[in-house]
């Protein structure tokens, strides 16, 4: 042995047992670190995806500018895409064979940023040349090469040749619209109400400073806030929105960031911590062969080091494994639409984020240790007194009148030592605040993505005129086509006035049938939705901020066919319906409505298609309908939202699960070097008489004191954040009032409670079985 350092490796070696648990918490927490970092860099690479896809790969849109303006600006050094779109929608009037049509005119360039994949075919280079959507061809039997005519707005036809087309947009299909591309002509002589709202769109360099970029163009070319459009989700999504939300959000990424590195620190520190403190006698036995201070500091410095180029490793492994799970799983659930997302990518981010927590913890937290073994006396190491020393001392006496000896005395040696006392109530309260500010993140996700409900039709068919036109026979139809789950019509009677002991008012009154009321039951707040679905004369109407009605109240409804009365049966907190301010929300069953109206038929026909049912299906559906009907597709649409629901939640739920498996394992870890620490003080007691249970008892006292100091503290710092950053999230944008996270704070507690009861079996069992001159000497 050349020098006294080469004992790191050589105590490590007859110690592996012990250093596993040391180097097990480092990889832990740079797990922690490197699973949670990664998962939102791959969330928001699957975020950014889904915004190209649902917005365009756009920074920021200019309108009412000339061309010698825009092609300033697309020549800047900056920019890598630029061009011209011009888009009438699809209610302008124009039309093919009868059915609406949104016409686009775009530079070819810039169209293959928002989103238009060419299928077959070559983009337009004529005047006379179109792209139509997929949807049409095979609507109305045409394919690239034929001619279509196209009626503008004042009835005149105009003949485009189809030279190709491109992947459907879920906008069109459930809009029951189709789309027509031109190549983009400033002088195209097309008409309507957005006919002259040319707009540039830009796409700026990844490593420009996109708002200094913008700020830039307006002051240049003087142009006023109004002809701006900043594409806010995207820019937000690399980091370089000024939208207030936006930074917000990055304010609220901060404080979880900050929290993340805490917990991180709090495991390593006190692992590390006590693997020192166990060792003290060891430190001072180098002080009596000669070791200076600062070759002890030195020393503990250089292990901490030697244990993290042994830990960090294997928890980046882990944690880009776990990425890579998550990335899978999307995936795997919807391979279309996370086509783009890199199974094994390598979140840089997460890897450098573990590396820097892992060393620079282990340092920082062998400062402490470091002065500890420094200031270790020669003398208390060759006398065996050395562990009296790091005891914490109490000055009184342990008070046992309304409580037994052994969990006072557990209470106590809890109690006992200041330091001891924050860091083990530390470990219990870092773990409650990260589950319930990660948790505020649930609550974002259910609101800034809509999950699929029960009642959405990956079909309607709608009326036209908003009307009760839809027949029965064509119900019937639809319902029996075996490729269909489930159908279901509603009818609509929109302004109906009424009268009540509240005061006059208008109601929009909507029929259900048995599925809907099904459905319903679980919106149902106060009240009976059987009452309604077998009586007459009962309906139900959704809470309102304006509603002044209860159950119970009786409103009369002035219909064409006379006054009718009906009782309200119940309440529901919420329905799938859009309402203008005053229109309440009126429910009931068809045979309520047909009585009410004496009307038959249905205003919108829903369908649910079984799993992977064929186009054929869907296609024989589209031909039951006259061009008068509307027939909406959102199974594309419904695929998007329920893969935006997916990444988001697989990662927010990631978070979750994560953090709930490090509190596992953390207080079980402090709670066996709290033990370990004491171990001495144990043997003792067992040598003056304390049994087994007693034992047990003691320990479990000490555990649940840190639970309980933890818990609270936990409650104390969490729920004032968990408010503060419910409000800068869900509270500023969807306006929702703030309430106390019962359900996450039962959860997390409850995880808590259960780890720390087993975290206790382990070192009593091991106490209690050691033979009592072995404990008392143990180190």
């Amino acid at each position: 042995m050349k020098s006294y350092l080469d004992l790191i490796r050589q105590y490590g070696k007859v110690h592996q047992k012990k250093n596993r648990i040391t180097v097990l918490c480092i990889a832990i927490a740079v797990f922690l670190v490197t699973a949670i970092f990664g998962m939102a860099d791959m969330e928001i690479r699957a975020q950014t995806i889904s915004q190209i896809k649902t917005n365009g790969n756009f920074h920021v849109m200019f309108k009412n500018i000339d061309n010698e303006n825009a092609k300033l600006i697309g020549s800047r050094v900056d920019v890598a895409v630029s061009g011209w779109v011009q888009a009438i929608s699809g209610d302008s009037g124009y039309t093919i064979q009868g059915k609406p049509l949104c016409i686009v005119g775009s530079e070819e360039a810039i169209s293959k940023e928002m989103g238009l994949t060419v299928r077959e075919g070559r983009y337009p280079q004529k005047p006379d040349e179109a792209l139509l959507d997929k949807q049409a061809l095979e609507q109305f039997s045409l394919s690239p090469g034929d001619r279509v005519s196209v009626t503008f707005p004042d009835g005149s036809p105009h003949h485009f040749t189809i030279v190709g087309t491109y992947d459907d947009f879920s906008s069109l299909k459930k809009a029951d619209v189709h789309g027509l591309i031109l190549a983009y002509d400033d002088r195209q002589q097309l008409v309507g109400k957005d006919a002259g709202k040319s707009r540039y769109f830009v796409q700026f360099k990844n490593s420009v400073n996109m708002r200094h970029a913008i700020d830039e163009i307006k002051a240049n070319y003087h142009l006023a806030d109004d002809q701006v459009s900043e594409n806010t989700a995207l820019l937000g999504m690399i980091g370089q929105s000024r939208d207030s939300y936006m930074m917000q959000l990055y304010m609220t990424a901060a404080v979880l960031f900050v929290l993340v590195l805490l917990a991180g620190v709090l495991m390593i520190a006190s692992s590390f911590n006590m693997s020192v403190l166990e060792r003290v006698q060891f430190f001072g036995l180098l002080r009596c062969l000669g070791a200076s201070k600062a070759q002890v500091k030195k020393y503990v410095l250089l292990e901490g080091i030697r244990f993290s180029l042994k830990g960090i490793p294997i928890g980046l492994l882990t944690g880009t494994v776990i990425v890579w799970v998550a990335c899978a799983f999307l995936k795997y659930v919807n391979p279309t639409y996370f086509s783009d997302m890199p199974l094994f990518g390598v979140s840089w981010l997460s890897l450098i984020a573990g590396t820097v927590v892992g060393f620079l913890t282990v340092i920082l937290a062998s400062l402490s240790p470091c002065q500890k073994a420094a200031k270790v006396s020669p003398l208390s190491a060759v006398t065996g007194n050395i562990n009296q020393s790091n005891v914490p001392q109490s000055q009184t006496a342990v008070k046992i009148t309304h409580t037994r000896v052994e969990i006072a005395m557990g209470i106590h040696n809890a109690l006992a030592s200041k330091k001891n006392i924050l860091l083990m109530t530390g470990s219990f309260a870092i773990s409650i605040i990260l589950f319930l500010c990660f948790s505020v993140m649930v609550n974002f996700t259910y609101q800034a993505v809509k999950p699929l409900r029960p009642y959405t039709p990956d079909i309607s068919v709608i009326s036209g005129d908003n009307t009760i036109s839809l027949d029965t026979n064509l119900f019937e139809k639809i319902k029996n086509n075996p490729e269909v789950k489930h159908a279901y019509g509603r009818m609509f009677a929109y302004g109906v006035p009424v009268a009540s002991a509240q005061g006059d008012g208008t109601i929009n009154l909507i029929s259900y049938e048995k599925n809907q009321f099904g459905w319903a039951k679980k919106q149902l707040v106060n009240g009976d939705i059987n009452e309604v679905e077998n009586e007459t004369d009962s309906v139900l109407i959704v809470h309102a901020d304006d509603l002044h009605w209860k159950v119970g109240d009786t409103i009369t409804l002035k219909l064409s066919s006379g006054e009718k009365n009906v009782k309200i049966a119940g309440i529901l907190s919420v329905s799938p319906f859009d309402r203008e301010p005053g229109a309440q929300t009126v429910i009931c069953s068809e045979k309520t409505f047909a009585g009410l109206t004496g009307k038959q038929g249905y205003t919108i026909i829903d369908i649910q298609l079984v799993k992977g049912a064929s186009e054929v299906a869907v296609s024989h559906m589209r031909s039951l309908i006259t061009p008068q009907m509307q027939f909406s597709d959102q199974r594309q649409g419904n695929a998007e939202a329920k893969a935006a629901f997916y990444s988001f939640a697989i990662f927010i739920y990631g978070f979750l699960v994560i953090i709930a498996s490090i509190t596992v394992f953390n207080i079980i870890n402090s709670m066996n070097t709290s033990v370990s620490g004491r171990m001495n003080q144990y043997g003792v007691m067992r040598a003056v008489g304390m049994s087994g249970k007693q034992l047990y008892r003691m320990v479990t006292a000490e555990a649940v004191t840190y639970a309980f100091c933890g818990c609270l503290a936990g409650c104390i710092f969490g729920l004032p954040l968990h408010r503060f950053l419910f409000n800068a999230v869900i509270t500023s944008k969807w306006g929702l009032n703030w309430s106390p996270p019962i359900s996450a704070l039962a959860v997390i507690v409850g995880i808590a409670l259960i780890a720390t009861f087993l975290s206790v079996i382990g070192p009593a069992k091991k106490i209690s079985k050691m033979d009592i001159v072995n404990v008392v000497n143990a180190q």
